[in-house]
Formats: structure tokens, sequence, C-alpha cells
């Protein structure tokens, strides 16, 4: 079955969302300071994002943008065929995300971008799938773009298995494969990358976790990452994920990506945010607000 899609055009760039699962049952696992009560005192949050009785709403998507003669697929997903000891929703998922990518016209053989805001198993699983063979890069023709630090960490012990056998598993399976095909470019935390494309640093969710920025010619379009799971904690930037690697870093980023994008021209796109998932940061009585863009086209 087609998954889900949003396309928006946002300045020069077309933005494709395509939507793998729901994963509002484990995203709110992850935030204990984020009971349903104190959620539903956010008076700006509303549906899709949060249920009536204040539990939360989250999805595993990626977000491909297509800008000039460049498709860029910003953050894999979980992907099909995977074993993830830990995350029993998670192991062996079936979705028809290469069909999906068929139907919106994206080939995968034209991809020329993969860019991992870091190298959780939810934003690394389509990097390949599985063949007879073994694991394959799924865009065989596009250049793989890891903060080398994220990496570094990732690749072996303590790192490796810090936060469970699932990650040492899809390091093995979504990360090791690029690594072996030649098609990674690692780069720094703060880079460029032509086109009006950059990144940058913002860690504490991961030990170097960055961002996306897009220069449209008009707005500036910002893939946030797991810089924030969910709208929640532009209220409350203290609600952290228990999986974070430091806690007090991951707040400071969100204050900072707040203060930094908030009321001016940016547009955001939030990685696990529900659709809508994209639209701006807005000053808020004493804190922030997320407030969507329906059909930015």
């Amino acid at each position: 079955m087609t998954l889900q899609t949003v396309h928006s055009k946002i300045g020069d760039i077309d933005v494709f969302q395509v939507v793998e699962i729901q994963i509002g049952n484990p995203v709110g696992q992850l935030f204990p300071d984020a009971t349903p009560d104190k959620v539903k005192e956010i008076e700006w949050l509303d549906y899709p994002h949060i249920n009536a009785d204040g539990t939360l709403n989250a999805v595993s998507q990626s977000i491909i943008v297509k800008k000039d003669d460049r498709i860029i697929v910003v953050d894999t997903c979980i992907g099909n065929d995977k074993e993830r000891a830990e995350s029993p929703d998670w192991t062996n998922l079936q979705t028809d995300f290469l069909e999906t990518l068929e139907n919106i016209g994206i080939d995968r053989n034209k991809v020329t971008d993969v860019l991992c805001t870091h190298l959780h198993m939810d934003h690394i699983g389509w990097n390949t799938y599985k063949t007879e063979t073994g694991w394959v890069p799924t865009f065989p023709n596009a250049k793989y773009h890891f903060a080398k630090k994220e990496y570094d960490f990732w690749k072996e012990d303590p790192g490796l298995h810090s936060i469970g056998d699932g990650q040492g598993s899809a390091i093995k399976d979504s990360v090791q494969p690029i690594i072996d095909a030649g098609l990674v470019n690692f780069i720094d935390e703060d880079a460029y990358l032509g086109d009006g494309i950059s990144v940058f640093p913002t860690p504490g969710h991961t030990i170097a976790h960055i961002s996306v920025i897009f220069d449209t010619g008009k707005e500036k379009f910002v893939i946030t990452g797991d810089a924030f799971h969910h709208p929640c904690q532009l209220a409350h930037p203290e609600w952290c994920n228990i999986a974070d690697f430091d806690k007090k870093q991951s707040e400071d980023t969100r204050i900072e990506f707040s203060k930094t994008f908030a009321d001016d021209d940016t547009i955001i796109a939030g990685t696990h945010f529900s659709i809508p998932s994209i639209g701006n940061i807005i000053n808020y009585q004493d804190g922030y607000a997320f407030k969507p863009i329906l059909n930015k086209k």
C-alpha cells in the first residue's frame, strides 16, 4: 500500500515527505516529563500532534528535496527486513517505501545525496535494502553524508551498544555497507554542501547531531532531525528524550535553535512531527510555539 506523502513548494525547492509509519507510542515512552496532563496545558498544541487525552503523536518519515539538478534524501527511516533488538515494532518492518518513491516520481538511481542528521536506527534504515547477497545501498549513485564525529562514536564500543544491541545491528546493516561501497562523504558538523545546502551542529540527542538548511531563494528551509522530536519541546525545551546523549546540551540546542529561527522567514520541518510537519517557530508568551503551514505550494 502506498505510504502517505506530502508535496510542498518552498521557494526554488520541491519538498516531498514520505511517512513510513506512525510512532506516537514509542515516542511517548521516551519523554517521561511529557505527561498527558502537562501536555494538555500547552494551549496552542492540538491534534494531530497530540490526542484528546494528551498523548503524543509522531511519525517516522523521510524528507526529500529537489533543488536544481540534485535530489537530496534527508534521513531514511527504519527500513524493511531489519532486526532491531529492543524494538519489536521496528523489527522486520514491511512497507512500500520504494514503491512510494516511484509513485511520487523519485528515481532512487537518480538521487544525488543522502544526508543523515544522525545515525540512530530510525534515521538510517533505508540507506540499504536486503538482497539475496546481503545489504546493498538503496541509492547507488548518491553521496551519503555522515558527520565524521558521529560515525566515529558509533563504529565501535562503547558507543556501538550504548543504547542497545539494535543500534549495533543498525550500524552493521545500514551504515557499514555504505562504507564498503565507497559512497560515504564524511563531513564536519558545520559544512557547506553546495547549491545553497548547509548543515549546522545541533548536538545533544547524539554526540554530533546536525540539522540541514536550504537556501530556497526566498525563505530558508530547515530540517530539524531529532533536535526536536515533538512540537511540545518548543514550549518545554527541558523535556528530554531518555536516549539523549547529553540532556543539558540537547535542551540548550533547542533553546538556541528557537531563538535563531523564531519569527523570521525560516520554515522548519520537524522530522518526527506528525503531518503537518512543516511550519514556523513563533514567539509565544514566555516561550515558543509551532505554527503549521498547510499545503505550502
